[in-house]
């Protein structure tokens, strides 16, 4: 571990996130209700981002889960005091009235990262960072692509008993495509596959992105799709890795 290096890492982490989340805050707040949703879901983009940040500029993987707990449990309270006083620019971001939105999808951000980040750097090496970048990415751009292209294009409903009944077949789609446009960024930086390896992997992280997005509810996509991305993909990389050291 190379703290000084570390701390400087830490900055640029924090620094990264104020530089988006008070900005995009503050623009809300001054935007009619109708208007906010694509700055609310450009949330979902810059956050999954930092992804990049993390895996980038951290020494170890213990390092880096340090810092985001820490970063992460100070967010927490301090948007606990924040929504207590009603400021304008947290109640603007939030989609409804609940006082644990923000708060829950805190908790969760917490949870997908820790857990990524123990298995597939802590546990599995280096080599795997990759698949940590893939599944936040995969969630970031197709939860939100699906959210914006489903309100304004959406017109036919997933009807499933088990899909959530906002869901739309285009929105669902149009996840899928940006789902696996994110996990191909991740791709192209970190993984070792050959092109073709890194895309039929993007492809098949991007419909699990989107099929777990339509089934979850109330915001727990936050939770389970980056989770099921990166465990779902990792036997499919395995397989594309295997099959590229017999051809």
């Amino acid at each position: 571990m190379d703290l000084q290096h570390d701390l400087i890492a830490f900055g640029i982490l924090v620094g990264y996130y104020l530089a988006f989340a008070i900005p995009i805050a503050v623009i809300s707040s001054l935007l009619s209700e109708p208007k906010r949703e694509p700055i609310r879901k450009s949330y979902h983009i810059f956050a999954s981002l930092s992804i990049l940040i993390i895996l980038f500029f951290f020494s170890t993987w213990y390092s880096a889960l340090l810092s985001i707990v820490s970063i992460l449990i100070l967010a927490f309270f301090l948007i606990i005091i924040l929504e207590k006083f009603k400021a304008p620019p947290i109640t603007a971001v939030k989609r409804s009235s609940r006082r644990s939105e923000i708060p829950t999808q805190i908790i969760f951000i917490l949870i997908v990262l820790s857990v990524l980040i123990i298995l597939f750097w802590g546990i599995f090496g280096d080599g795997y960072r990759f698949i940590i970048a893939m599944g936040v990415m995969s969630w970031g751009f197709g939860d939100a692509t699906s959210a914006l292209v489903g309100k304004k294009f959406g017109r036919n409903r997933l009807q499933h008993s088990w899909f959530d009944n906002k869901k739309t077949l285009e929105g669902t789609l149009a996840g899928a495509l940006a789902g696996s446009a994110g996990a191909l960024i991740a791709l192209l930086i970190f993984s070792p596959l050959p092109l073709i390896g890194k895309l039929i992997l993007a492809a098949f992280a991007g419909s699990i992105s989107a099929l777990v997005e339509a089934f979850s509810h109330r915001g727990i996509d936050t939770l389970t799709v980056p989770l099921s991305v990166s465990i779902l993909t990792t036997p499919l990389f395995f397989l594309l890795n295997f099959l590229e050291g017999v051809f």
